[in-house]
């Protein structure tokens, strides 16, 4: 197996139900700073696929929009789940870091940056809130992959 490399950063969400997109406008801003050791991956939606990149990063962040918060964005650490369990099409960030391991023998440490929205209906444009929670999920991106031991265990 070769040395794991780099944060890979996961934005998912639909682009035409408005805050949705922010995950993947989360993504866009942060390879377009071509941040060194920084791998971005823009996607719909999490699928199993996503499991043989995954397995190659030292660390990861899944980046998706929620309404469960208005206060800002946050950073969850994300651990697998107990055992595989039947994955369809569509998939969660657990259970891609399950499959990583059993598949590929490595799941790197991850975790979940959230950004609040609260306009999930059609169309493309972004609520204040959301744009707002994009600007500082790249930020804390940006903390992530400035930190000196990403190939390490000891990211905050």
């Amino acid at each position: 197996m070769t040395a794991p490399h780099g944060l890979l950063v996961i934005g998912f969400g639909n682009t035409l139900r408005r805050d949705d997109a922010a995950g993947p406008a989360v993504a866009e801003a942060v390879a377009a700073l071509n941040l060194p050791g920084v791998f971005v991956l823009v996607r719909h939606q999490l699928t199993p696929e996503l499991a043989e990149p995954v397995s190659h990063a030292a660390a990861v962040v899944f980046v998706d929009a929620t309404t469960r918060t208005r206060d800002g964005v946050e950073l969850q650490e994300t651990h697998p789940r107990d055992g595989l369990r039947t994955l369809g099409h569509v998939t969660d960030p657990g259970s891609i870091l399950t499959l990583a391991r059993y598949l590929f023998g490595r799941c790197p440490r991850s975790w979940t940056l959230t950004i609040p929205g609260e306009d999930f209906g059609l169309g493309e444009e972004l609520s204040p809130l959301a744009q707002s929670g994009i600007g500082m999920a790249v930020k804390e991106i940006q903390r992530l992959a400035d930190q000196p031991n990403l190939h390490g265990h000891s990211i905050p």
